[in-house]
């Protein structure tokens, strides 16, 4: 178990990591022609093992439910989700999960180019610390 002080050394490496792994996620959304928290909506469906409801997409984005919502009836209107009405629940259609394939497989491409310089023995301390 590393110390606090070692911790507090690896936490700026962390923090570029974290960083760049924002900005690699925005870089792509735009490629995508989408906004960053779209994208990631759109990521988190797909983690997600069927439908969803609008108050579990508010925690997994930390956002509010209205936002959420908003977000959602977005991706609605593109037809890469579908939400039911009265429940709200969520799901990625077949043109969204294979959107959202897609930009999965860029982010993991552009994340392998940007984080190699990156320590990732000095990120790893600063998360387990």
């Amino acid at each position: 178990m590393p110390t606090t002080e070692q911790a507090q050394m690896a936490l700026p490496g962390f923090l570029e990591s974290v960083r760049v792994a924002d900005r690699a996620l925005l870089d792509v959304a735009r490629t995508h022609r989408l906004r960053p928290m779209e994208a990631y909506l759109l990521l988190i469906l797909l983690d997600e093992d069927g439908a969803v409801s609008t108050a579990r997409i508010a925690a997994r984005i930390a956002a509010s439910s209205s936002q959420a919502k908003q977000l959602a009836l977005a991706l609605q209107l593109r037809g890469l989700i579908t939400r039911r009405d009265r429940t709200g629940l969520t799901e990625l259609t077949s043109e969204g999960r294979r959107e959202a394939t897609d930009l999965a497989a860029e982010v993991v491409e552009v994340l392998q180019q940007r984080l190699t310089p990156l320590d990732a023995a000095t990120a790893v301390l600063a998360v387990i610390a």
